[in-house]
């Protein structure tokens, strides 16, 4: 791209790619210690994964709260300059420095000047417009390209003017010193296991999505109920459905025997009499405080735990449920079941943008370091959980600060 370099004081700025908790570890870090930081999120928002779950592991408090004051602080620090929907499109090496390119496209409703009136969405004629996820900081209205038609209804409708249904795309050149990944992880396709019933009914569906379904800022208010309406009586949660699997992910993910135990507490504390079934290859409960939070918390509160992979999830005729065929492996017997949800665990894949081939580091499944300067943390660079991230991101700042000053 022929775009003009930024000028100013460059010289001793940080691009940080990743605006989840890892990246805004390290952006604050560094920040904090006199460098300029250049904070790249391919979202409209910062936080992650994080900001999108109801309660954090193992104390059960409330996961966006603490991230939203350290979104804050990202965003009013004079050394950090975020830059939401944007992506690192080329990274150049030359004079001890990097040149990165970036690429902004924005969306169509400028999150500055949205009221959160809502007065854009009735309008819409082919629903494209929704109101971001109720734990993202800032709140605001958002246009979806791929359904909107260009009517114009919602600019009309509009009282402050934020829509521009035609909002240019933007490029930046920047000289860094150095570039760290946070890129973090998303949620693999399951097609690769048909036999786990991916997509075959709305009841079937992955922790994440589990979690917004039973959030209590969440579409029932914390309810434990089917798609249909009625109340879940049984819950399976499945997990290493797709991980530790060479059909698609051969690592195991870190996060999903302990984000299983949350996520089947809460369901039985606002149900008690719902009964929660874990399908485990093996407990990892490997953090501070992990192994108490199974033996002591989720044990005694009548989660059932069988040791099996299943081979099986489909719906019953008539929509009466899904049945599940697995072998317990302790006991050595097959068995089927019928639940009213299913929760695939563990399919998480990192991300590794192809651009980062660009710094010499090697991007297999993971993002590793490897050229001078060039650093990772967080989920992209080793599967971790909040906790571990944030450590992560300020050990690399630490990392990279003794990196630029040798």
């Amino acid at each position: 791209m022929n775009l003009p370099l930024q000028t100013g004081e460059v010289e001793d700025s940080i691009l940080v790619v990743g605006g989840g908790v890892a990246g805004i570890s390290a952006a604050l870090d560094l920040a904090r210690a006199g460098r300029n930081v250049h904070l790249v999120e391919r979202n409209g928002e910062l936080g992650g994964w994080t900001v999108r779950l109801d309660k954090l592991y193992p104390t059960d408090h409330c996961g966006f709260c603490p991230v939203w004051s350290e979104v804050r602080l990202c965003q009013r620090h004079p050394r950090i300059t975020v830059h939401t929907w944007t992506t690192v499109v080329e990274l150049e090496s030359g004079d001890g420095f990097r040149t990165a390119v970036l690429h902004q496209t924005p969306n169509a409703i400028d999150p500055d000047s949205c009221i959160c009136c809502g007065r854009c969405a009735p309008v819409c004629q082919n629903d494209a417009v929704a109101l971001t996820d109720p734990h993202i900081y800032p709140p605001a209205f958002r246009i979806d390209a791929a359904r909107c038609n260009n009517c114009g209804l919602c600019i009309v409708a509009c009282p402050t003017g934020a829509i521009d249904l035609h909002r240019q795309s933007e490029g930046l050149r920047i000289r860094v010193q150095g570039v760290v990944w946070a890129t973090g992880f998303e949620v693999a396709a399951l097609s690769n296991a048909p036999e786990l019933g991916p997509g075959s009914h709305p009841d079937i569906m992955d922790a994440l999505a589990f979690e917004n379904w039973i959030a209590e800022a969440g579409p029932n208010q914390g309810r434990v109920r089917c798609h249909d309406g009625r109340p879940a009586a049984q819950v399976a949660f499945i997990q290493c459905a797709g991980a530790r699997d060479r059909r698609s992910q051969p690592q195991c993910s870190a996060v999903c025997c302990m984000h299983a135990l949350k996520q089947a507490r809460w369901v039985r504390r606002r149900n008690g009499d719902v009964r929660c079934v874990i399908f485990y290859t093996d407990m990892r409960t490997e953090g501070r405080g992990y192994e108490t939070y199974f033996r002591n918390k989720a044990l005694t509160e009548g989660i059932q735990m069988i040791r099996a992979r299943p081979g099986l999830v489909y719906p019953l005729p008539g929509g009466d449920g899904i049945a599940v065929k697995y072998e317990n492996t302790l006991m050595q017997t097959p068995a089927m079941e019928r639940f009213d949800l299913v929760v695939l665990n563990g399919g998480l894949r990192p991300v590794c943008p192809e651009i980062a081939q660009a710094t010499g580091v090697s991007t297999g499944s993971f993002v590793e370091e490897g050229a001078r300067n060039v650093l990772s943390c967080g989920f992209c660079k080793v599967p971790a959980d909040v906790e571990m991230a944030a450590i992560q991101g300020s050990a690399v700042a630490m990392e990279m600060l003794t990196e630029v000053l040798r």
